[in-house]
């Protein structure tokens, strides 16, 4: 799922939607927008906080997908393959933002000055990640999107004179995940997996 910025701008040279609102329909009537917002609630992102990198109809192994990539900016990037046909998430993948991706943004500031659409600023700490970064850490490593989970707690603490995020978020079977992550680098210090199990254990 990984686009190159000369793949990129091929494609808004070639009228892939970037940035844009026009509606796009599929043979079994998804639209393009349905599949954004698909991608969007998965990702439990609001539209303000991200910028559309790409967004198009596309075949996949002979299925016909929506493949909706997107990012916010200076700290994560979202990909998501969206079926066509039944709206549902086929794959997706996150990633922090890394320092290759600022070329990227460039070129897309540029394909939304010429659209006339005004890019969010990254909002990055030299030296430091941001919350929402500490949590795509966490998530990443558990292999879910926060659409997927319920984030309980993600918070800025000091432990030993580190200073990290506490990031806890549970799945609907009750499975809870905890993580410390570094607050200077994103590495993970510490993971705990708390599993409910109930065990009927007849002694007779």
């Amino acid at each position: 799922m990984k686009k190159s910025i000369l793949k990129m701008t091929a494609g808004i040279m070639a009228g892939v939607m970037v940035f844009g609102t026009a509606l796009s329909v599929s043979a079994a009537g998804v639209t393009i927008d349905e599949a954004k917002k698909t991608a969007l609630t998965a990702a439990g992102v609001a539209e303000e906080q991200i910028i559309f990198k790409q967004a198009f109809e596309d075949t996949d192994d002979g299925r016909q997908i929506f493949e909706v990539d997107f990012f916010v900016p200076g700290e994560v990037k979202y990909e998501f393959d969206i079926d066509a046909a039944s709206g549902a998430i086929v794959e997706r993948d996150m990633d922090l933002w890394e320092a290759e991706d600022d070329f990227e943004y460039a070129a897309l500031i540029q394909a939304a000055a010429a659209s006339s659409v005004e890019p969010a600023a990254p909002n990055t700490v030299p030296g430091e990640i941001t919350e929402l970064q500490a949590k795509t850490v966490a998530l990443k490593d558990a292999g879910f999107v926060e659409g997927d989970v319920v984030v309980s707690k993600c918070i800025r603490d000091f432990d030993d004179g580190v200073e990290k995020f506490e990031v806890e978020f549970r799945l609907s079977d009750g499975t809870e995940y905890s993580y410390d992550i570094s607050a200077k680098d994103g590495r993970i210090l510490e993971r705990e997996i708390d599993r409910e199990c109930e065990f009927d254990l007849d002694w007779d």
